[in-house]
């Protein structure tokens, strides 16, 4: 992946990851600290979480195009690299206790959730545009 492609791709994400992890919050605060109140400082780790999550994507990054081997490789490292950050950062940042398995455990499913809802938004975002050139492609051709 180019890096031109691959900063569109954070910067999509970035915004994904946001809801994704505002919504997690939500969830997760509902089930282990239900009088949780957030203040701007929560909202700022909220946005810097989203930042770090994205530092991954540049595992992506390659000067040549990247074969599908190579690219499930990648995506196989990228996943425990970022669960790792994020889940550095959230108990950096007391939004989780290590010490509670079942705190834990959702946090990582909420994780993986976001993750996958990421991977999805990306995915069907990049086949739009990939119908959207094929289309024009066929137009193009088709008046020659």
């Amino acid at each position: 992946m180019n890096i031109e492609n691959l900063l569109k791709t954070m910067f999509r994400s970035f915004f994904i990851i946001v809801t994704g992890i505002i919504a997690s919050m939500y969830i997760f605060c509902m089930a282990f600290y239900p009088d949780a109140s957030f203040s701007l400082h929560d909202i700022g780790g909220i946005l810097m979480m989203a930042f770090v999550s994205d530092i991954p994507y540049l595992l992506f990054y390659s000067g040549k195009e990247l074969s599908k081997k190579q690219m499930y490789i990648r995506k196989a490292i990228h996943l425990p690299v970022l669960l790792s950050v994020v889940l550095c950062f959230a108990w950096l940042w007391d939004w989780i206790n290590i010490s509670h398995t079942k705190e834990v455990m959702t946090f990582v499913l909420q994780f993986l959730f976001v993750y996958i809802m990421v991977f999805i938004t990306c995915k069907y975002q990049d086949k739009k545009l990939a119908d959207k050139l094929n289309h024009r492609l066929r137009e193009r051709y088709r008046s020659q």
